[in-house]
């Protein structure tokens, strides 16, 4: 299940979700996460929240200063992106269905024995939504490993929940889909050259995925590099939504978490 707690849903409305019933999709990505997440966000925000000038203003002033970097990185040799470090990092702009551009960053900003403490913000024009999940993975290439053991959120107000022992427990499949981008395999899928502001990427291995929650479902085509850490996304393409995700930027150090 998607964390739609990203795109502006607040605690309480994922509490509420407990009481659906929504089946868990090992197969998500990054790439499908967001674009699920984005369309939910489209769909939300028409009978909810309206358009913050200030984040619209911010959202769309660094859309605008976006420029390539003019770095090339050369095929990848591994099937995997590099294992989980504390201050690893990535952002991603994304553009929803309606046109509307945001910013997804993602990053490593702890570890507390085999568990890594992963942080994720979204940057809407309705605001900044912060999820910093506690995880371990037991194996890399298997989504059903993933183990939450620690949730904090901050809405768009500057609130933060820290979530109990029970209700992570409750809810450790929805949680599970959030992360599930960091388990993958590319072995066996064709490879194909790909440009975004971050710079060129040889070779990146192309494949289709899927994601639904509830009601929100999208297909997506991914391109995926060794190079970049967590997730490895160096774009994504809606197939059935006018739907995109580019690297902006990325780094292997530095990584600093937002919520205490």
């Amino acid at each position: 299940m998607v964390d739609f707690v990203s795109a502006g849903f607040t605690p309480a409305l994922v509490r509420a979700s407990i009481r659906r019933t929504m089946s868990p999709t090992h197969s998500l990505r990054l790439a499908s996460v967001a674009l699920v997440l984005s369309l939910g966000a489209s769909l939300f925000a028409g009978c909810g929240p309206s358009i913050d000038p200030a984040a619209k203003a911010d959202v769309d002033r660094r859309v605008a200063t976006l420029k390539p970097l003019g770095q090339a990185w050369p095929a990848p040799t591994a099937y995997f992106p590099p294992e989980l470090a504390v201050g690893q990092w990535t952002q991603h702009k994304m553009v929803d269905d309606k046109g509307q551009p945001s910013f997804m960053t993602y990053k490593v900003v702890g570890q507390s024995g085999p568990a890594f403490w992963v942080e994720m913000s979204n940057e809407t024009y309705y605001g900044k939504n912060i999820t910093k999940i506690l995880m371990s993975i037991g194996n890399r290439m298997d989504p059903g490993s993933v183990t939450i053991q620690g949730v904090k959120m901050r809405d768009k107000n500057g609130r933060v929940t820290e979530f109990d022992q029970n209700m992570v427990a409750l809810m450790q499949s929805m949680w599970r889909g959030t992360v599930s981008l960091l388990t993958m395999s590319w072995q066996g899928q064709p490879q194909e050259d790909a440009v975004v502001p971050a710079g060129r990427f040889s070779g990146c291995f192309k494949m289709r995925t899927d994601a639904s929650w509830g009601p929100w479902s999208t297909a997506s085509m991914s391109w995926s590099h060794a190079a970049v850490p967590l997730s490895g996304l160096v774009r994504s393409q809606g197939l059935d939504k006018p739907t995109t995700m580019e690297l902006v930027a990325f780094g292997m150090t530095g990584a600093v978490s937002e919520l205490p």
